[in-house]
């Protein structure tokens, strides 16, 4: 064995349960005591390239958090686990829509039939609706966050990078292991894991995890007299080990989750005169302060999101097969159900004038087989060579079914300023006095022309892929690895777009509806998409020492193309596949006797037929942006300082994000109705130019007992929130602290934990679009104020 093999090699030992955060967790021990051993920074394995690997060896820009770490800070969220990572934002104002981001470059999924540009994959089972990011968040093992496009070994729609989860498994060694966990935060909140282990003999392993989650909501709705963001999430993992044979092992995983939460979670922001007089009438008490965690609508909305998993997997050790050293086998077949079911204000105010009811059925099933091997050279030359290779295939039916409902109340708004501006597409209009407390007393126009009055949405999708992937590390020699991969994927995509116009005396009378949001009928039918697109990657590493490492890689992906969900005119539905390339430099480093670690990463990714949603506040423009690129710097640094008890761990991003082209860009409300811009040159929406963290950890250890407290300084610069970058929507940069002191029994396993997030109340908001039906006004989501919570555990 060479001695980079070896160096490589040993990097494969189990490590302990309690996996160290990759770049941010905090490994600081008790004071030194004579003759204990030094101190150093704990291994990290991760499964980036579908093998165990450390992740000092893994040539692509990482992070990783255990979920010890995440378990420590009531981490309960990818929201809360991107603000540790560089370069990383994730918007949640809707379970069902969550957005995405890394390095600038994400995908608006309000638009439903958009796939997301950031891949999720969960104990190898890849899926494929956002909804799934907001799923299976506990009892786990850790979260591995791959930057750029990760199409060779993850395949299509990672093309902006990967979120690869795994959650823990059965014990080693016989005998049982578990962990319970209650954490009690304000505004009501109390989540409680439970998780039991058992390893009934060396072959036979299995693990239940349960999650109970119930949060009363930050946001005070006064008009419903509600909670707007209450949260009643309940989950359950099963995971069955067997290994019938020394040779041979399989896993079987079972899962289900449900979500219940009031909807949504908006203001109203920007009023102008006309429409608060108009509002006033609905409720006197009307305003537009986004900081103050009120708002005033009122369609009591839900949202109901569950889905069910079930997945097997398969190993089967081949052993020495020709010139091979070693040869294996694994299949992962899986299958998935979603159902999401919500209703929601679409206007966020007292009046009640549009309204959306939605209904969305999803499943999904993938097949992998793949096989990986070793050999002391490639056919003689070099060193010693790893590889993997193998198949995929997946298939998805997606149907969603959306009615745009028109209220009660739309009569008083057709005659209002807001209604003018909307139906002309021109904001300088006269004002009217009917528009204001006049506005009021006009009677409902729907009881006088349609009892029924909607605008329908019926989309079927049907998704057809199968990929061929293979990957090659070679040691060239003991200093140079060189790792070529290549991925074929074909796919064929049949949507069925339809849009139409529901009410009671259609072909009488206009639909309201319709009207009002300017739809059009149309069923074109069935629209068949096939693509078929290469993607490949080339890294070279070279191992200064055992314990510095340099790298370079470049690597090409792409995202699927598709057809418009949500159309109004049924023009223009068809929209072409993204398609990225990245170079990467890193380095990789561990220096001063293993207690600092320090990983750097300079890259540049370019975008070519960028996917970009632009709402308007009724209309989702979709289009496909001519070019964009993404340029910047991650840093990880680890360092278990020369005072035993600090430990400091930090990561700091640049980014600089910036369309090439894009001449026809939507335009700022203020603009006009349908103006659009020339983006090019401008930045990206979601697009931080910096955000850096800092950990400093104090540990101290009395006999058995141990003390530990904790600082979680996190800054993200300004950045926009919407495509069109209306200077309303920018977020100014924000500074925020959070901390937890604990104390744990070495032995007993029990640990108490007092902590707080957002300690100064730093009053931000996470994102801001505009509003429908009143140009100009706005609908920001805030971020939560300050909290604290206490939390007990207790492993065994």
């Amino acid at each position: 064995m060479t001695k980079n093999t070896a160096h490589r090699a040993s990097r494969l030992r189990q490590v302990p349960a309690s996996l160290a955060v990759a770049t941010l967790a905090l490994s600081g021990t008790a004071l030194a005591q004579p003759n204990k051993p030094a101190r150093v920074i704990e291994e990290v394995v991760v499964t980036a390239q579908k093998s165990q690997q450390s992740l000092q060896d893994v040539p692509i820009s990482i992070s990783a958090l255990s979920g010890d770490f995440m378990q420590e800070n009531a981490i309960g969220d990818l929201v809360e686990v991107s603000t540790y990572v560089p370069n990383v934002r994730v918007e949640f104002t809707s379970p069902s829509s969550p957005q995405v981001f890394i390095r600038g470059f994400g995908t608006n999924s309000f638009n439903p039939s958009f796939e997301p540009a950031v891949g999720l994959v969960q104990d190898e089972v890849f899926f494929g609706r956002p909804s799934y990011f907001s799923e299976s968040m506990y009892d786990l093992d850790r979260v591995e966050v791959l930057r750029g496009p990760q199409g060779t070994l993850f395949g299509k729609n990672t093309i902006a990078g990967v979120f690869n989860v795994a959650s823990r498994g059965a014990p080693a060694n016989v005998g049982s292991e578990g962990r319970l966990a209650y954490k009690h935060e304000e505004y009501g909140e109390q989540r409680l894991e439970a998780a039991l282990g058992y390893r009934l003999s060396p072959s036979l392993g299995l693990r239940i995890a349960v999650l109970d989650w119930q949060r009363d909501g930050r946001l005070e709705n006064t008009f419903l007299d509600r909670k707007e963001d209450d949260r009643d999430q309940q989950a359950w993992r099963l995971k069955l080990e067997w290994q019938p044979r020394d040779d041979l092992s399989l896993e079987l995983l079972a899962q289900q989750s449900d979500t219940h939460v009031n909807f949504w979670p908006r203001q109203l922001m920007a009023l102008d005169q006309d429409t608060r007089d108009y509002l006033q009438n609905f409720d006197p008490e009307i305003e537009d302060d986004p900081y103050d965690f009120q708002t005033s609508f009122s369609e009591p909305g839900t949202l109901y999101q569950g889905s069910d998993t079930l997945s097997v997997k398969a190993n089967w050790d081949i052993g020495p097969v020709g010139g091979l050293n070693a040869l294996d086998t694994t299949i992962i077949a899986a299958v998935s159900w979603l159902d999401v079911e919500q209703s929601q204000d679409l206007d966020v105010s007292p009046a009640d004038l549009l309204n959306l009811d939605e209904v969305d059925d999803y499943r999904q099933t993938s097949l992998e087989w793949r096989f990986s091997g070793s050999a002391d050279s490639l056919f003689g030359l070099g060193q010693s060579v790893e590889f993997i290779a193998g198949a995929y295939y997946f298939q998805s039916d997606f149907n969603i079914i959306a009615d745009i409902i028109v209220g009660q109340d739309i009569a008083s708004y057709l005659v209002t300023k807001d209604a003018q501006q909307m139906l002309t597409g021109s904001l300088d209009v006269p004002g009217n006095p009917l528009g204001g407390l006049l506005g009021g007393l006009v009677p409902p126009l729907t009881d006088l022309i349609n009892e029924t009055d909607y605008y329908r949405f019926d989309y079927f999708q049907d998704t057809e892929a199968v990929a061929l992937f293979g990957q090659v590390s070679w040691d060239i020699t003991d200093k140079w690895v060189l790792t070529p991969g290549l991925r074929y994927n074909s796919e064929t995509k049949k949507s069925t777009p339809t849009g139409t116009a529901v009410c009671t005396n259609k072909g009488l009378l206009p639909c309201l509806t319709a009207t009002l949001v300017g739809g059009q009928d149309y069923a074109p039918g069935t629209i068949e998409r096939k693509e078929s697109k290469l993607s490949p990657k080339l890294s070279l590493s070279y191992y200064l020492t055992d314990a510095i490492s340099f790298y370079a890689a470049a690597s090409m992906g792409f995202k699927s193309g598709g057809v418009n969900a949500i159309s109004f005119s049924g023009e223009g539905l068809e929209y072409e596949p993204e398609q990225a390339r990245s170079i990467e430099l890193g380095m990789r480093s561990q220096l001063l006797d293993n207690t600092l670690k320090f990983n750097a990463t300079l890259y540049r990714m370019d975008f070519d037929d960028l996917q970009v949603l632009a709402f308007n506040g009724l209309f989702f423009d979709v289009n496909n942006a001519a070019a964009a690129y993404s340029e910047g710097l991650e840093t990880d640094i680890q360092w278990l300082t020369p005072y035993t008890p600090l430990s400091i761990d930090a990561s700091i991003g640049y980014l600089r994000a910036r369309y090439k082209d894009y001449d026809s860009a939507p335009a700022p409300i203020t603009m006009g109705m349908g103006a659009q811009q020339d983006l090019s040159g401008k930045t990206l929406a979601f697009a931080p130019e910096v955000s850096a963290t800092l950990s400093p950890s104090l540990e101290y250890s009395f006999g058995n007992l141990q003390l530990k407290a904790t600082l979680n300084i996190q800054y993200r610069s300004e950045h926009f929130t919407d495509t069109d970058l209306d200077p309303n929507t920018e977020i100014p940069d924000t500074t925020q602290y959070a901390g937890n002191l604990s104390l744990r029994h070495a032995l007993q396993g029990w640990a108490l934990t007092i902590g707080g997030k957002n300690l100064t109340d730093e009053r931000r908001l996470n994102q801001v679009i505009d509003t429908a039906l009143f140009p100009g006004t706005y609908n920001p989501s805030q971020n939560p104020g300050r909290s604290v919570f206490a939390s007990v555990s207790v492993d065994w």
